[in-house]
């Protein structure tokens, strides 16, 4: 369980680094003037995001997840009930204990919880078994994208000079 744990972090790290970047490309610059800034300001987020955010969805995820789902199959006997109080307890643990800091860092905490969730359930649903070799090989997924998008600002900062 654990190994799915790990996979599922591994994969949803890098997706919401992506979608914040999209959506917040660049929180200190300047607005974007025109769609090059914009798609210079989230090629530049991406990896930002993805460096302070995974460690975060990995470790506190992925032990808030554990501890969900070990609750919610103590606590329930049917299949339904274990996935609606599984998922209600990871947007809690997601969002709870962000929002007493910053409520936008607690709104920002609760897409991660949900797309790990999501992620989760996806992975357990396909019914495979996990092992310590496919948890370790999925690490290169956040790393092979921080590498692909500073890759691409650095190819963005050779071509235009900066």
């Amino acid at each position: 369980m654990i190994y799915r744990k790990i996979i599922a972090a591994s994969i949803s790290g890098p997706i919401f680094a992506i979608l914040f970047g999209l959506f917040v490309p660049g929180p200190t610059s300047l607005p974007d003037n025109s769609i090059w800034q914009y798609l210079s300001s989230v090629l530049i987020s991406i990896p930002a995001y993805l460096m302070y955010s995974f460690p975060f969805i990995l470790i506190y995820g992925g032990i808030t997840s554990l501890l969900s789902e070990i609750i919610s199959r103590r606590i329930t006997k049917h299949q339904k009930a274990e996935f609606i109080v599984s998922g209600v307890l990871h947007l809690a643990f997601g969002a709870g204990f962000f929002l007493l800091l910053n409520p936008y860092a607690g709104i920002l905490s609760l897409a991660a919880a949900f797309l790990f969730f999501v992620t989760d359930r996806y992975l357990q649903n396909k019914r495979a078994s996990y092992r310590l070799t496919q948890a370790l090989m999925s690490l290169e997924i956040p790393i092979g994208v921080w590498i692909l998008f500073m890759g691409i600002v650095y190819l963005q900062s050779m071509v235009t000079g900066n």
